[in-house]
């Protein structure tokens, strides 16, 4: 009797393994191109959040008197690392004669798809912490 002293894989062995690679590795890649699209996603929204709170602070710091009615665009100051085409713009209306009203809006491409976000605040005659 022969008895059998090689260890090793059998070609079996070798096509599960080989198959359940070529399963694995193309599931992990799409995982891992969905969150990179997903964190591109969150910084930019992250980004053109901060910069619309910023644009408002700005504007509300001016105040009353210096808030003309108006389209305004500021799509210089979106930064580079939002997707093109981009444009961003605020308008200033009067609602009432103590009120401005100020509605802005940036817009930027995101993988293929263009989003727009709006954003609106008030400025009062009076100011803030004015009585």
């Amino acid at each position: 009797m022969v008895e059998k002293t090689e260890k090793g894989f059998t070609i079996i062995e070798l096509l599960v393994a080989i198959a359940v690679v070529g399963i694995l590795v193309p599931t992990l890649s799409g995982f891992v191109n969905t969150l990179n699209r997903l964190n591109d996603r969150a910084r930019d929204l992250a980004i053109v959040n901060s910069l619309a709170e910023n644009k408002v602070e700005g504007l509300r710091s001016m105040g009353f008197t210096a808030l003309n009615d108006g389209t305004t665009t500021f799509t210089n100051e979106l930064p580079p690392t939002i997707g093109s085409p981009k444009s961003a713009s605020y308008v200033v209306s009067s609602p009432n004669s103590s009120t401005r009203q100020v509605d802005l809006s940036i817009s930027y491409n995101d993988h293929g798809t263009t989003q727009t976000l709006t954003y609106r605040t008030y400025v009062g005659e009076v100011g803030v912490g004015q009585y």
